[in-house]
């Protein structure tokens, strides 16, 4: 174990008890007391063998029966702080220990499997992704940042060149936001299994039979009968929808439908009915959609339900029928 000088100050002050300590305290300057205190807190063990070092250094203090433990406990701590500063010292003792918290947190983090932190960071402002990518460890961020696509990518790394360091409460606010990102680890499908792997198994069924199993499962569980629904009619799937299908789908897709559907979504997604459709159509298209109006969200998710339906129906029946469509839940 390799400690510097504030360590080993912080170390000898846990050693002497917290009147002795105290007194030294009321010697040294705010920024002094705030360094110790940070040291003190940060500090898990310390063996024997290397505690004697210290106290040698520092004129060979007394060690008790050759066997001293030092006082590593915020109740010594704050006792230590508030004899020798009053209220002054607690305010040192929380900002201590709000930074010893967040560095617990950042470790959790940086242990969590990349795609899954991905996942979750994803569901957050570009601001809070990019705070805890400079938190976390330069591998682990590397290996984060690879799970968001190339317009993402650039996006954080541009805000993490403006980054300027945070203050005081924006430090407990994102400490509270890494808590909850904790929290929710456990709770979160991803593509190797949950809701995800329950979705692709349901879109190769045959409609009947994922009509009816959807039920039962609404009868047993209705919020994840739910979320079902909403993965399964998440239009973002789109993607992964082979082309030769969406070509098909344009020769019964009416472009007023297309073009509500197209609203608010990423260039991803237009791009992949637009490789799919004659270049004549796919300009007139992106013209209306470049255009200010107005669609509510309400209209767009049913155009973009439609749509899945739409494949769907061909995946089912190998072509689309007008009549076989009637059969898909809404």
């Amino acid at each position: 174990m390799t400690v510097n000088g504030i360590e080993k100050s912080a170390l000898l002050l846990m050693s002497i008890g917290a009147d002795q300590a105290s007194e030294v305290l009321k010697y040294l300057t705010p920024f002094e007391v705030q360094e110790l205190v940070t040291s003190m807190v940060n500090i898990n063990q310390c063996s024997n063998t290397k505690l004697n070092e210290i106290l040698t250094e520092c004129y060979n203090l007394f060690i008790k029966n050759n066997n001293l433990v030092y006082n590593n406990n915020d109740e010594y701590i704050s006792d230590m702080l508030t004899k020798a500063l009053g209220n002054k010292g607690n305010y040192f003792l929380n900002n201590a220990l709000e930074i010893r918290n967040i560095k617990i947190s950042i470790a959790s983090l940086n242990s969590m499997s990349p795609q899954k932190l991905a996942y979750l960071l994803k569901k957050e402002h570009l601001q809070i992704i990019t705070t805890i990518l400079i938190y976390l460890s330069k591998s682990q961020a590397a290996r984060v940042l690879s799970f968001f696509n190339k317009e993402q990518r650039t996006k954080i790394i541009i805000k993490m060149s403006e980054f300027n360091g945070l203050d005081e409460e924006k430090i407990i606010e994102l400490k509270n936001i890494i808590n909850n990102l904790i929290q929710k680890k456990n709770f979160i499908f991803l593509n190797k299994g949950g809701i995800k792997t329950v979705t692709k198994i349901l879109n190769s069924m045959n409609i009947e039979k994922e009509k009816d199993l959807l039920k039962n499962i609404s009868f047993f569980n209705k919020e994840l009968s739910n979320k079902i629904i909403e993965e399964i009619f998440l239009f973002e799937n789109i993607l992964n929808v082979d082309d030769n299908v969406i070509k098909y789908l344009m020769n019964y897709l009416e472009e007023e439908k297309l073009y509500i559907a197209l609203k608010n979504t990423n260039k991803f997604i237009r791009k992949k009915f637009f490789d799919n459709m004659d270049q004549e159509k796919s300009k007139k298209i992106l013209y209306y959609l470049n255009k200010k109006d107005y669609i509510s969200n309400i209209a767009i998710k049913n155009e973009q339900k439609l749509i899945l339906m739409m494949i769907k129906n061909i995946l089912d029946y190998g072509m689309f029928s007008i009549e076989n469509l009637g059969k898909y839940y809404v």
